[in-house]
């Protein structure tokens, strides 16, 4: 029997009421229960809430006596009277609570943002036609970028959608983004779309640690007739919840100097080319602490100069070139105090301030080259290199790290965390933001940045360590010189490294940028921690763009 108690309001649900029926409550329910509803722009949904009581007894009613909340306003609020009203900007999963006297009952509402955008010329009818036609067969366009499994931040601008040709005058397409809460379709007639600032926020926005389907459909459209309705097979989008912060600085030879891209923009911009034009300055280390900038003129043990970053706009010479000091790879101490520099196996410890070298670091009995320094400040990370004896194209190489001791201003004894052996080749490690793994790079033979160059991973204490394959891909794409992002606080790091893989159609065959999400979690069971790995946008792809360094600011 279900009746409505309307003076429950005024009870105290702790025992009978004046008919001797009991007014305690022993069970809450609401209703509607679990359901989807699809919102777009301008275009809210409402839905009214109710909740019902079991009472002491058995009997079923009606109570009124409830406080109503939302668990995610994204999504939508409900009033005091059970009234839910969606917002029309996005979508979200929220939980209506209905609460009485200590007890509770939920309902998990799932809004949908649907949109579609017609590009600009072509027949705004074309999302009612592709609605109404028949279902797509398979064999349709293939999507060529972002790559199967790729994790971006929810701020990469620029993200290009690209995709194969049909063949015909009369194609049209349709790219579709769907996940659980997004559902948006873009109609054009080309093979590409750069999505805008606007619409990958609200992907993004909605789609926080989601996975995104995108599917490339084609159809012909003539005299407003859509058929032959392909579709391609779907590729998976991940977006992580927060930004990826900072800037990314690389050498770029086309440029002949440092480019600098700020995360969430899509122009490379020039940062520094030195006081030579021409000269090669694209081994370099910043330390973020004092916005300083060390490069190294000409390559191989060249001189090397100190860089006050402060005004990103205008880099200026702190610590002039010095004949006498010089190396190739360095590192700087993360308070600034310190570089290290490695030149024919040496270790040499300079101050920083002035240029000033103090000591020689290097262990008896090793060549060391690449080093760098944990965040912490308390590790080195180097190569050391027990074959061809070379800073570029060594053979034989290991990593090792050692303990650094400021008050004495010495090395430990290395420990190796990758021993070298026969087979493969390693070199230029790199610290973590946390301190606690070290991507380095590994190829078969000699070489430096060579076309079999992989991107690695393993923990500080060598315990770990595994390929990045989802990274890597499958091929000679020369995966190398590998830097981390600046440590978020979310559930991967950003890993930024050099490579020649495809960012079809505009393939060059040049090294570009590339990022790729790593999961540690993943990496402490020995599982592969990284995502398939996104064009840096905003680069020239005509341009080898290699030593990305990722700076906070």
């Amino acid at each position: 029997m279900m009746i409505t108690l309307w003076a429950l309001s005024a009870c105290t649900g702790l025992g009978p009421g004046g008919d001797g029926i009991s007014t305690r409550v022993e069970e809450l329910w609401v209703e509607p229960t679990d359901l989807t509803l699809t919102v777009s722009e301008g275009e809210p949904q409402e839905l009214q809430f109710t909740a019902f009581a079991r009472l002491e007894g058995g009997l079923e009613t009606e109570i009124t006596l409830v406080s109503w909340t939302s668990s995610n306003l994204s999504a939508g609020d409900i009033n005091d009277d059970g009234l839910f009203t969606t917002v029309d900007t996005n979508g979200g999963v929220t939980e209506i609570t209905a609460a009485h006297l200590g007890l509770s009952a939920s309902a998990t509402i799932t809004v949908v943002f649907a949109k579609d955008i017609v590009q600009s010329g072509l027949d705004e009818g074309l999302p009612a036609a592709w609605a109404s036609a028949a279902e797509p067969s398979e064999g349709g366009p293939s999507v060529l970028y972002p790559l199967d499994g790729v994790t971006v931040p929810r701020n990469l601008e620029g993200l290009t959608f690209l995709w194969s040709k049909a063949e015909g005058d009369d194609v049209v397409y349709r790219l579709r983004l769907r996940s659980a809460i997004t559902d948006i379709s873009l109609y054009t007639d080309q093979d590409r779309y750069t999505a805008t600032a606007a619409l990958w926020e609200q992907i993004a926005a909605a789609n926080r640690q989601g996975e995104v389907e995108v599917t490339i459909e084609s159809a012909r459209w003539s005299g407003g007739v859509l058929s032959d309705r392909r579709v391609s097979t779907p590729a998976k989008l991940s977006v992580n919840r927060l930004d990826a912060d900072g800037s990314v600085l690389y050498w770029s030879t086309q440029n002949l100097g440092i480019m600098r891209i700020p995360f969430g923009e899509t122009v490379a911009e020039p940062f520094y080319s030195g006081d030579q034009p021409g000269m090669c300055v694209g081994c370099h280390a910043v330390v973020e602490d004092i916005d300083r900038m060390v490069v190294t003129h000409d390559g191989i043990n060249g001189v090397f100069s100190v860089i006050n970053i402060f005004d990103p706009g205008n880099p200026t010479v702190v610590v002039n070139t010095n004949d006498s000091n010089r190396f190739t790879f360095k590192t700087v101490s993360p308070d600034g105090q310190y570089v290290l520099g490695s030149i024919f196996g040496k270790l040499k410890l300079y101050k920083l301030s002035t240029g000033e070298l103090i000591k020689d670091l290097t262990p008896s009995g090793y060549y060391l080259a690449q080093p760098d320094w944990s965040p912490a400040g308390d590790e080195i990370v180097a190569v050391n290199v027990k074959g061809t004896q070379d800073e570029f194209r060594f053979t034989g190489g290991e990593l090792v790290v050692m303990a650094w001791d400021e008050a004495k201003q010495t090395l430990g004894t290395p420990e190796v965390v990758v021993p070298g052996d026969g087979t493969y080749n390693y070199y230029y490690p790199a610290w973590s933001p946390d301190g606690e793994w070290i991507a380095y790079n590994r190829t078969v033979g000699g070489g430096y940045a060579s076309e079999k160059a992989e991107v690695m991973l393993v923990k500080g204490d060598g315990t770990v360590g595994m390929r990045l394959d989802q990274a890597n891909g499958e091929g000679a794409l020369q995966n190398s010189y590998p830097r981390w992002g600046p440590l978020p606080d979310s559930d991967v790091l950003w890993l930024a490294f050099s490579s020649k893989r495809d960012y079809a159609p505009a393939d060059f065959g040049l090294p570009q940028i590339w990022v790729s999400a790593i999961d540690t979690a993943k990496a402490e069971q020995g599982l592969d921690p990284s995502s398939a790995p996104f064009w840096l946008p905003g680069q020239s792809t005509n341009s080898d763009n290699h030593l990305p360094y990722w700076w906070g600011k």
